[in-house]
């Protein structure tokens, strides 16, 4: 056994460099994507198309609420995703779950 194990060692290595080097990642590549069929892929360029029509949108925080606590002035953010056209028109103001918090000692 301790004459076959450095043999061992060095098939472990090298299979393990082989599978970790690009030229075996790009093949695996190739295999695990799959053509996708033209009517497919017109009608998704087509949805995304309008989506990226539709949605411009910035972030914007918002004042939510003023409180005191412990001796702190807390301000409360809401964040807001603010949807608007190619002429700057909010279309939808989307409040989103994000808070931010800004406390200040009295």
């Amino acid at each position: 056994m301790k004459k076959i194990a450095p043999f061992l060692l060095v098939g472990v290595i090298a299979i393990i460099g082989y599978l970790d080097s690009p030229h075996y990642t790009e093949r695996e590549q190739v295999i695990s994507t799959l053509p996708v069929p033209e009517e497919e892929e017109s009608a998704s360029a087509t949805v995304t198309e309008k989506d990226e029509l539709q949605e411009i949108f910035e972030l914007e925080n918002r004042l939510v609420d003023l409180k005191q606590e412990d001796g702190y002035s807390v301000e409360v953010y809401r964040e807001y995703e603010i949807y608007k056209d190619r002429q700057g028109n909010v279309i939808d103001r989307v409040p989103t779950e994000n808070y931010h918090y800004l406390r200040y000692k009295e």
